[in-house]
């Protein structure tokens, strides 16, 4: 049970922003060495593309943000919600509610103020410190890593839509080898427009130590493996938390040079596919069909969450009030 002495808090909503601390390092993961408030932080670059160098850094985010991440992670919904909408609901629910259950806003006094920031982070809340069992706290540690390395991929580094990499993966001659459950792959494989290359993407989340990250290293190794002498980028986020501290990522990466980039396949989307690959918020600047697609792919996913009866959202515990955007976060 939760104290007595422990304050009742609101749930977080679209608007708020907070600071995400981002350890980069290019190479095999390594300990993450927990500074995220005594190291001297940098600001993120922009989006869609890497920093200078390896660092310690910090980007500012909306909780609209966060949750569009954990809607879109590993494919675009937007085909299910109009095929199957009441199951859909159910998904965006099981997406989203366990962020909203688990995860609360603090604020911090970091040894190095960056300026422009807000001087609040995500943190774990009294729900996760003192009601939750362990499976449970594992069911919140996966959606949190899968959450957040959408976020940090997409967000930050400028990857197209992300495919969970069990559906099938970039090599359809390879179909079945990315499919064996005994493999143990990365979770997730992507394009980047920019660099012309596939990546595949392991999402490690909770109290993420060296023994996950190198666990998540072997996966992606795995992985690589198949792919072959292809050129492709082999990316690890940690996403780590613990009861108390702030949540800071980890994204080490890896460049595997091979005799060629693979051959782009698409993904599977909805009518609006023409515009390009990838999510259709990868296009907006590309085409009005673009835009006019994601702004209706954006009203679908909201209206759905909307629309579920009240005493679903209560049990829920999350606020469906605000109001979707489209374009740049914030």
């Amino acid at each position: 049970m939760i104290p007595a002495h422990v304050p009742d808090e609101p749930p977080l909503t679209y608007a708020d922003s907070f600071d995400v601390p981002v350890l980069f390092r290019n190479g095999p993961a390594k300990k993450p060495r927990r500074q995220w408030r005594t190291a001297m932080l940098k600001p993120w670059a922009g989006s869609g593309g890497f920093p200078a160098a390896d660092g310690w850094y910090v980007s500012t985010t909306t909780w609209r943000e966060i949750i569009k991440a954990a809607i879109e992670v590993g494919r675009d919904v937007t085909p299910h919600l109009r095929n199957q909408p009441r199951y859909a609901h159910g998904e965006l629910v099981a997406r989203v509610a366990p962020l909203y259950a688990y995860l609360g806003m603090h604020p911090v006094m970091p040894k190095y103020p960056v300026r422009g920031t807000k001087g609040r982070r995500l943190t774990l809340n009294p729900v996760y410190a003192y009601s939750t069992e362990r499976s449970a706290k594992n069911a919140a540690a996966y959606r949190l890593g899968m959450t957040m390395a959408e976020w940090a991929c997409r967000s930050l580094l400028g990857l197209g839509q992300t495919e969970h990499l069990e559906l099938g993966g970039p090599i359809p001659a390879l179909l079945n080898t990315f499919k064996n459950p005994k493999n143990k792959l990365p979770d997730l494989w992507g394009q980047h427009q920019a660099e012309g290359l596939y990546w595949l993407i392991e999402a490690k989340g909770g109290d993420v130590g060296l023994s996950t990250l190198r666990k998540g290293w072997e996966q992606l190794a795995a992985g690589s493996k198949i792919l072959g002498s292809h050129t492709h980028r082999t990316i690890l986020v940690g996403a780590c938390v613990r009861p108390g501290d702030d949540l800071f990522l980890t994204i080490d990466h890896d460049l595997h040079r091979g005799r060629a980039p693979l051959a782009s396949v698409g993904f599977d989307s909805d009518d609006e596919s023409a515009v390009g690959p990838g999510n259709l918020e990868d296009h907006l600047g590309d085409s009005d069909d673009a835009l006019i697609g994601a702004a209706r792919a954006q009203m679908l996913t909201y209206l759905a969450l909307r629309s579920l009866p009240p005493r679903n959202c209560a049990r829920c515990s999350f606020p469906l009030t605000a109001r979707p955007v489209v374009g740049a976060p914030g």
